[in-house]
């Protein structure tokens, strides 16, 4: 049985309320949200960790691993988090894949209303290869491809549905060849998994339909 309390204290400097924040192995994102670490001008190096591991666990909660519910995240993560040179090292672009697809395939099911995973990713996949479903943009794309639906642009929905769930099934039902772009290996998303204030390592993990690859840059702050 572990005490995740103790491993929240170990790992981030603080620890959340039992039965308040944490509700059995998992964290509120709100409470990691409102409890992250504030670095000063020039914190240790414990501290650095202790925020970038606080950092990591939202985004994995926020983004890339979400569950049903998107308030939570499992702190079974953190102990991933001991060493940060290896867990750069890790290939999360697979593990993000690897849980969208089992959501996609548990979401098949006729009782399911919600679903967990990185659907932002789906999402703007599904908008870039069929873009009779994506609302119309002004804004090329460019990269990440995901930004030419983002950057606080008023999305027009004027040809497609929007918070129109039959619709849209109906749309993909009787889909054309002609209608989807054949484009497949020129999509790529990117996902900054640790960000140091001062000196510190930037991973990329690029998800694609050739693969997954990870890029390290080493930044020098000013």
């Amino acid at each position: 049985m572990f005490d995740w309390e103790e491993i929240c204290d170990t790992y981030m400097g603080t620890a959340p309320v039992k039965g308040e924040s944490l509700i059995g192995s998992q964290v509120k994102l709100k409470w990691l949200r409102e409890n992250m670490l504030p670095l000063g001008e020039d914190p240790t190096e414990e501290q650095l960790h202790a925020h970038c591991r606080a950092y990591i666990l939202g985004l994995i909660g926020g983004v890339l691993m979400l569950d049903k519910t998107g308030n939570k995240v499992h702190l079974m993560y953190l102990p991933f988090f001991t060493n940060l040179r290896r867990t750069r090292r890790y290939s999360w672009g697979s593990a993000c894949l690897a849980m969208l697809y089992r959501e996609l395939s548990r979401s098949t099911d006729a009782k399911a209303k919600t679903m967990g995973g990185c659907t932002s990713l789906l999402q703007s996949w599904a908008w870039y290869h069929m873009p009779y479903i994506a609302p119309l943009s002004r804004q090329q794309p460019s990269y990440p491809v995901v930004c030419k639906w983002s950057g606080g642009k008023v999305l027009n929905f004027r040809n497609v549905p929007h918070n129109n769930l039959v619709v849209y099934r109906s749309m993909i039902d009787h889909i054309q060849v002609d209608q989807v772009m054949d484009k497949m290996h020129s999509l790529e998303f990117d996902f900054i998994i640790l960000n140091f204030n001062k000196n510190f390592l930037i991973t990329m993990t690029y998800c694609s339909l050739n693969g997954i690859r990870t890029r390290t840059l080493r930044h020098q702050s000013r």
